[in-house]
């Protein structure tokens, strides 16, 4: 889709904050973590009610915590959501004087998937991207409920990656738990974060002990003893391909050197290995039936399943000013939702591991790196909720996300293995930490 620029250069913006061409460096590990950081008593107020704009899904109509009189977009019914409209509708508002200084997008976690809301979101942001003027706008990506915590993750990374190609938008990922005190309602919460510094890695969540920011840490080690995880010789595992064949390389490679049985979930026009220890099973990751007869077609042929590996392939590197809304939501559909699927359908299962792994940069901004960092990030919150859920008694196995971003391929079998024996719940190379 074309969109045409509205007047200036890309030289009257302000410079980007820190892009950088992706580059390979030394695969320092390390995994994210949650950290309390208290705003201070005297940060400053919150935009006002006036200078903000809700942009929300006109499917969803659940929003009983907006505030009466606030200015509200529904997506599909006041405008169609596409980039084109954005900046008509834009343009009409900065005319009239009443352009919003603070946009805000409600993403309820338990009705938006990451696929719908990359089709709600990323529109407006490469409307904003090609717009003109140097006047900031700050975005804020509101996350409401405890569902889906890999939503607010992957809009941290759009959100960081926002402000990296284009220096007037300051965006942020808020994840609204609980409600912190004085604050009546999550706008207001997401409005007073866009006051504040926005942290590193874009991404803040507010719980019933606080606020949060995430941060990387340096990632330990593999740990004394047996490892929590590690490719059997002969082990019965599923394997998926998001269609860039990553999935079967890996399934070729573990048949050959573990003489692994492997049931392949792939697309139909995705490669199949030539090899007798894998099955292939033709179906998208999108679609949880095609999920589920995955797991039956392996439990038919195997009885049981030691691991899952699900191997998605880095999603098409694009700046948001030429991102497709209609590729994210492919994309973040066989990927994120796919992966979810996955979970779901193995949730039974005495695992040995459930490993995510992309090589995709999850923490990096990079240019053109929006959606494959989204993806990245998605993964590894994917992978913690599970962990989680496998400290509760509710699954069984290690949960693991891999990201790789200076390899090309699957990791190997014996990155895998490495990867098993660090036991973290995500772990990524990457050239430096960031806090």
């Amino acid at each position: 889709m074309k969109v045409t620029t509205l007047g200036t250069t890309a030289a009257d913006r302000p410079a980007p904050e820190q892009a950088t061409a992706a580059r390979p460096g030394p695969p320092l590990h390390h995994t994210p973590l949650w950290v309390p950081a208290a705003p201070g008593p005297h940060h400053p107020p919150a935009f006002p009610l006036a200078d903000s704009l809700l942009v929300v899904d006109s499917r969803d109509t659940g929003r009983a915590w907006a505030p009466l009189g606030v200015r509200t977009v529904r997506v599909g019914r006041d405008l169609s959501g596409s980039a084109p409209a954005w900046a008509s509708y834009l343009t009409a508002l900065h005319r009239q004087e009443h352009a919003p200084r603070a946009l805000v997008f409600d993403l309820p976690a338990a009705t938006t998937d990451p696929a719908r809301a990359a089709e709600l979101a990323l529109p407006l942001l490469r409307a904003l991207c090609c717009s003109t003027g140097r006047t900031p706008l700050h975005v804020a990506f509101l996350v409401t409920g405890r569902a889906r915590p890999h939503l607010a993750a992957a809009f941290g990374a759009i959100a960081q990656q926002a402000g990296a190609e284009d220096g007037r938008i300051h965006a942020v990922s808020v994840c609204v738990q609980a409600l912190p005190p004085r604050s009546p309602d999550p706008l207001r919460t997401a409005l007073g974060e866009l006051a504040l510094p926005r942290p590193k890695l874009a991404e803040v969540r507010y719980t019933p002990t606080g606020r949060e920011v995430r941060v990387l840490r340096a990632a330990p080690g593999p740990r004394p003893g047996p490892p929590p995880a590690a490719l059997r010789p002969g082990g019965r595992y599923l394997l998926t391909d998001t269609g860039e064949g990553d999935g079967a390389r890996l399934a070729l490679a573990l048949a050959r050197s573990h003489r692994a049985r492997i049931v392949l979930l792939a697309p139909e026009c995705g490669p199949a290995p030539a090899d007798a220890r894998i099955t292939h099973v033709p179906g998208r990751l999108a679609r949880a039936a095609d999920v589920r007869a995955a797991v039956r077609t392996a439990l038919h042929h195997f009885g049981s399943l030691d691991g899952v590996l699900h191997c998605a392939g880095p999603a098409e590197a694009r700046p948001l000013s030429q991102l497709s809304a209609a590729t994210a939501r492919q994309v973040l559909a066989d990927a994120v939702t796919g992966a979810a699927h996955l979970d779901e359908a193995t949730a039974a299962l005495p695992l040995d591991f459930f490993a995510l792994t992309t090589a995709a940069p999850a923490y990096r901004t990079a240019t053109g790196a929006a959606l494959p960092a989204a993806t990245a990030r998605a993964l590894g919150a994917l992978a913690a909720a599970r962990a989680q859920r496998a400290r509760a008694g509710l699954r069984r196995g290690l949960s693991l996300a891999l990201c790789r971003p200076d390899r090309t391929g699957p990791p190997t079998p014996d990155a895998l293995n490495q990867a098993l024996a660090c036991g973290p719940h995500e772990l990524t190379a990457h050239p430096a930490a960031a806090h």
